[in-house]
Parts: C-alpha cells; sequence; structure tokens
C-alpha cells in the first residue's frame, strides 16, 4: 500500500467495508502506527458516543412503505360519490347568498327618502352639533360651506329682517 488509507480507515472502524478492502487496510495498520493510533481514537469516539445516544427505535420499514403506499394510492383515486358531491357546496353557497340579498332587500323600508332624511339628520346633529340652528341649516342652499357651518353658534340673531 503506498499511502494512507484516508476517509477508508473510518469505514473500516464502523465495519461499512467489503471484504477485500477491508483485508487491505488491516495489512496497512500492521505497517503503519499513525493509522493504527488514529483507528483506535475513531473507536474510542464511537463507543463514547453510542454511551451517550440512546440507541434509535427499530422501525418497520417495510410495513411502513406498505402503509404509505397504500394511502397514497387511496388519496389519488377519488369515488365516483364524492366526484359528483364536489359542486353541491358551491350551490349551497350561492343559494344562501341569493337567499341573503333577497330577504334584505324585502326588509328594507319602501320609503327610502324619509329614511335617508333622518339619517342626514342625525348625522347633522351628531357631527357637528348644529341641531339647536337646524331651521337654519335647512333654509341653506348650499352645505358646502363648512366654516359658516361651524361658525353659527357665535352668530348673533338680528331681528328685523
Amino acid at each position: 500500500m503506498t499511502g494512507h488509507p484516508g476517509p477508508a480507515l473510518a469505514a473500516y472502524v464502523t465495519g461499512d467495508l467489503a471484504a477485500d478492502e477491508r483485508a487491505r487496510i488491516e495489512r496497512h495498520l500492521v505497517e503503519c502506527a499513525e493509522c493504527r493510533e488514529t483507528a483506535t481514537e475513531f473507536r474510542g469516539l464511537l463507543d463514547e458516543l453510542a454511551a451517550t445516544t440512546p440507541a434509535p427505535p427499530d422501525v418497520a420499514w417495510a410495513r411502513y412503505r406498505a402503509e404509505l403506499r397504500a394511502r397514497v394510492a387511496a388519496r389519488g383515486r377519488p369515488s365516483p360519490r364524492t366526484r359528483w358531491l364536489r359542486p353541491a357546496p358551491v350551490a349551497a353557497m350561492a343559494a344562501m347568498a341569493a337567499a341573503l340579498v333577497i330577504i334584505v332587500y324585502a326588509a328594507l323600508p319602501t320609503g327610502r327618502s324619509s329614511d335617508l332624511a333622518a339619517m342626514e339628520y342625525d348625522g347633522l346633529a351628531g357631527r357637528l352639533s348644529l341641531i339647536d340652528h337646524y331651521q337654519v341649516v335647512e333654509q341653506l342652499d348650499l352645505l358646502e360651506d363648512l366654516d359658516v357651518i361651524r361658525d353659527l353658534d357665535g352668530l348673533v340673531p338680528t331681528r328685523g329682517g
């Protein structure tokens, strides 16, 4: 043997080599003290590691693979019954949405203009504190001049005009 075994030495210690390669490394170990020492250190490390690490549980890999294949095969083929039932939830949701729209539309009162006026009245009263001067605001042609509307409380009413 011309050189040191290198990574094959670790495989030798773990017992992962073929018989002919194992015999070749054993012949080298007889002649090379440095590689014998390295192999001894590898064995010590492996023994320490085995002592501190619990053994992995035994797994029946063949049974696991068979169960996995069965699950994948069952998932891949939908039954004829479920194939026809898939559109049913979509149709049911559409029918419920349509029924909800009809119920809401039917529940709305027909006198919408009076409801809008009431909402406008409540909105002005709540936001701008103009309930006291609502008669004045009703007579304004445009409600766009908000500075005037905000200052209505400060205006002094004049008589005679």
